[in-house]
């Protein structure tokens, strides 16, 4: 027989040791990602069990204000209470009239209406947050006097959005006077234009 020289012993087992150290390292890393998993479970569930008893309560809250809306619609809509909303609404606008300066208003007017312009009539309509409309009649002898006024107010920062709704020439035979009727947004301040 002949003689080989094979070592068997150079290499008598395999890797085990680098093989169990990589198993132990990803079996440490799948326990560490199941206990985030599991706590996060626990801990959605409960901010889900919470909102849902958020829900239930709102809910609950909203079915009895919608009850106490139409209580209070079934109040409303009595003919004693329309006619207190009515009376609550002109009171309202007295108190929103009493709020204009008249003599502010017609100093502002003085100021831009030129001599031969007359004003016929001048009526506020006061509304809720807005400016206040004027709705303003005159008269004069010649429509280029009323373009002058007509100007006066577009210049001026209290009023804008001046509108002409009628013009009318009086009868050549008795006068030669122009009627204009016109509206302009009019604010006090001057700043919320």
């Amino acid at each position: 027989m002949t003689r080989s020289d094979l070592n068997l012993s150079s290499r008598p087992f395999p890797a085990y040791r680098l093989i169990n150290l990589a198993l132990g390292a990803v079996g440490a890393v799948l326990l560490v990602l199941t206990v985030w998993q599991a706590y996060g479970f626990v801990r959605f569930s409960s901010m889900a069990r919470d909102i849902r008893d958020d829900e239930q309560d709102a809910r609950v809250e909203a079915e009895s204000s919608g009850k106490r809306v139409s209580d209070l619609k079934s109040r409303l809509d009595r003919p004693e209470a329309a006619a207190k909303l009515s009376e609550i609404g002109f009171l309202n606008g007295l108190i929103a009239r009493k709020d204009l300066s008249w003599t502010r208003l017609f100093s502002n007017l003085e100021d831009m209406v030129p001599d031969s312009v007359h004003l016929v009539s001048l009526r506020p309509d006061v509304q809720d947050g807005g400016p206040v409309v004027l709705n303003l009649e005159v008269t004069s002898r010649s429509i280029a006097d009323v373009s002058r006024f007509i100007e006066a107010l577009e210049r001026s920062p209290e009023f804008n959005n001046v509108v002409v709704s009628v013009e009318q020439v009086a009868d050549p035979a008795v006068t030669k006077d122009v009627n204009v009727t016109l509206s302009a947004n009019y604010f006090p301040q001057g700043e919320t234009r």
